[in-house]
């Protein structure tokens, strides 16, 4: 996508017009969050968007080509925090592979509970929209299996777990969280992140604990 239209007036209120445009953008955002987290995409409308961001339709153009792209860009939004919440788990300096995972997946619950809406965005929304938005989804599921294998891998080459390949395991328990994550966006809510926490470590513990030395 091009770079959105800079205006060539004077700063408004000691913004300048560059800083305008980001701060519009930014409300497009939590728009969309709004309206794809809680009518859904196929219910959303440009307008719509732009009535919750309080802007006029010209400012979405301005920044989204459709409706899809402003999903994309909001769904971009929501996968990097989760990532960053997930890295900075993993990276914990102290704490068994199993211990550190399971705080990553802890991280990744409160993500999704804590606001609903962006587990909605994510495994539900997202889902059958185009085949670029499907593999860019497919790209994040392998790319937060890799943050799992890659420490794997350092802690193989430490002697605490057994050195044989991960990849597809990693992938296979990333499957298996999201899915249990959809199931309480899609069913009952008042199940306690304790609870998903513990239907979510029978499935990954076993697995962790089997290649440990």
């Amino acid at each position: 996508m091009s770079e959105p239209r800079v205006e060539l007036v004077r700063s408004w209120r000691g913004m300048p017009p560059r800083e305008r445009q980001e701060a519009r953008r930014q409300r497009l955002l939590e728009a969309g969050l709004e309206v794809f987290g809680t009518a859904g995409f196929r219910a959303a409308t440009v307008g719509r968007i732009c009535r919750e961001a309080e802007l006029t339709n010209r400012y979405f153009y301005e920044h989204f080509a459709d409706r899809e792209a402003a999903l994309r860009a909001v769904y971009d939004m929501l996968v990097d925090d989760a990532m960053d919440r997930i890295s900075r788990a993993m990276s914990a300096p102290a704490g068994s592979l199993e211990a550190r995972v399971m705080t990553a997946v802890d991280a990744y619950l409160g993500f999704s509970l804590d606001d609903p809406r962006r587990p909605r965005i994510i495994s539900v929304e997202s889902v059958g929209v185009s085949p670029a938005l499907e593999e860019r989804r497919r790209s994040v599921r392998h790319a937060i299996a890799g943050v799992f294998t890659s420490e794997y891998e350092r802690c193989a080459r430490e002697g605490t777990v057994v050195d044989r390949p991960f990849g597809k395991q990693a992938l296979a328990l990333v499957g298996a969280a999201h899915e249990l994550v959809i199931d309480w966006v899609l069913g009952d809510r008042s199940r306690t992140r304790e609870a998903l926490s513990g239907d979510i470590a029978e499935v990954f513990v076993p697995v962790l604990r089997s290649r440990e030395h």
